[in-house]
């Protein structure tokens, strides 16, 4: 069975700076050694092991990673499924058009919470029916409302076109994408395609090099925590579906604003 949930796990030696880290799908990010703090409406905000950050989708995040004893750790808990419409109709007050740190994306966690978090990331370890996986999460997600903090995870109940191309994308990042072969894909032309992509302020380019490099960084993380040698920067650019090395060094540092080689430098030390 597909898993509703989708776990990744991160780490540092070093600190991490990060600008325009696109956030796809709405998730929780809990940071368990070390300390991340983000740059939020000209505010720096601080997630330790006792503050959750929560980003909902078609975000754009920059942040710095902070090692605590020369280690940084945080997992991050990313949500594949709406609330289902039982849950939905008890959202009370989205707080639409809230601004500063009234709406700021932290939370506080407690012992309940963490209690919730911990099964989630158990569930997706297990081979449930997609049915049995809602019900954990709804059940996650109705404490979250119960904290006036779900509807700061999902801004809608709907999924917007950006989101289903980043996800359908996202299965393959390394496999020749097209624009004609994904607009079939969702039975648009592609002029409608592009259309409603340009009303999003994006464009399937963009999404595209976006998800590829989220998955870069993935691989680095990934190789860094079996303990393996780092891949040569023309394998990982190939991995991600990029043949010159050159100009998947510049968009990974176009898109970041570090390099590949600085980025990795903090992984593994």
């Amino acid at each position: 069975m597909a898993s509703l949930v989708q776990i990744e796990r991160f780490y540092g030696q070093k600190p991490q700076p990060l600008r325009n880290v696109p956030v796809y799908t709405p998730s929780i990010i809990a940071v368990t050694t070390g300390v991340k703090t983000l740059l939020w409406q000209g505010e720096t905000l601080t997630f330790d092991r006792n503050h959750w950050l929560l980003a909902s989708s078609n975000r754009e995040l920059t942040f710095i990673n902070e090692p605590y004893q020369n280690k940084f750790r945080s997992i991050q808990v990313s949500f594949l499924s709406l609330p289902s419409q039982r849950v939905l109709k008890q959202i009370a007050n989205r707080e639409e058009g809230v601004t500063s740190l009234a709406s700021a994306p932290i939370l506080a966690v407690n012992t309940s919470l963490n209690f919730a978090f911990s099964q989630l990331i158990a569930m997706a370890e297990q081979n449930l029916s997609r049915e049995v996986q809602q019900c954990y999460l709804d059940a996650f997600y109705l404490q979250l409302n119960e904290l006036g903090m779900l509807s700061r995870l999902f801004e809608s109940d709907v999924l917007t076109l950006r989101e289903q191309v980043s996800h359908f994308l996202s299965m393959e990042p390394a496999a020749n994408h097209t624009i004609d072969s994904t607009c079939h894909h969702f039975a648009m032309s592609q002029a409608t395609f592009i259309r409603h992509l340009s009303k999003e302020g994006t464009s399937f380019r963009v999404i595209l090099a976006e998800v590829r490099m989220l998955y870069a960084i993935g691989i680095m993380q990934s190789f860094s925590a079996q303990n393996g040698a780092p891949l040569s920067q023309l394998e990982l650019a190939i991995r991600c579906g990029y043949q010159s090395e050159a100009r998947f060094s510049q968009r990974f540092k176009s898109q970041f604003g570090i390099s590949l080689k600085q980025y990795m430098k903090t992984i593994i030390g």
